[in-house]
């Protein structure tokens, strides 16, 4: 079994998705509201212990980037280990198609040190965990609440469905999000997309869709903007 199935299974038969807010020194609650960014942060909550519990059993340590630095979680036996895993925790919600951006192109894949944890040379596999869920209208007509009131919070999402996949069998060809420099991922209806990794890349491995971000977007000497293009300028 590989680190996806595992991940995979563990969320599958661990995970409380149930999350009404966040509990303050004073054993106050605070409602999570529906704010993305908050929720994004619950689900990287989520998949720590998972994480946690398989480098144990592998033994290997988890260490965890700051927010901007890449991946969310790297997994390895030591420092100098170069057969690192990298684990990135992308969430959205849904809309008539799921996507999601995958991190820039135009940094560690270009510079190897650049916004990321440990050179980039030294990760062996790129995995994303990907929650969708359903938004929920909710009302804050209160700032806190006491343990004895949690059924009253309202939870700001729901039908969570996952998936664990490596990173280049779920990008597409087309940068994620407007004039900025992402990688966009696969666009698609259904969760099984995602979790079968069906993106134009799968194909073709991961050493194609690294030289093809990393020089994506250049004005010289790489006249393409599509795979296909790539592909019939790579011959």
């Amino acid at each position: 079994m590989h680190l996806g199935e595992e991940i995979t299974r563990e969320i599958g038969t661990g995970a409380d998705f149930t999350v009404r807010g966040i509990v303050a020194a004073s054993n106050r609650v605070y409602p999570l509201g529906s704010d993305t960014k908050v929720l994004s942060t619950i689900f990287e909550i989520f998949t720590r212990p998972i994480l946690l519990r398989l480098a144990k059993r592998k033994g290997m340590v988890v260490e965890e980037a700051q927010q901007t630095i890449y991946p969310d979680f790297t997994l390895y036996r030591s420092k100098g280990d170069t057969t690192k895993i990298a684990v990135d925790v992308k969430t959205t919600y849904r809309r008539p198609t799921i996507a999601y951006t995958l991190g820039s192109y135009t940094s560690f894949l270009r510079n190897n040190t650049k916004n990321i944890l440990y050179p980039y040379d030294h990760y062996a596999a790129h995995w994303i965990v990907g929650f969708v869920y359903d938004r929920c209208e909710v009302t804050l007509p209160r700032e806190s609440y006491s343990f004895d009131e949690l059924e009253e919070i309202q939870i700001p999402y729901k039908n969570v469905e996952w998936f664990v996949q490596e990173k280049y069998r779920i990008s597409g060809d087309r940068p994620g999000s407007g004039n900025t420099a992402n990688i966009g991922s696969i666009k698609s209806s259904n969760i099984d997309d995602f979790r079968k990794g069906n993106g134009p890349f799968a194909t073709h491995g991961e050493h194609v869709f690294r030289e093809y971000w990393a020089s994506y977007g250049k004005e010289r000497g790489r006249p393409y903007s599509t795979l296909d293009e790539f592909l019939k300028w790579r011959k």
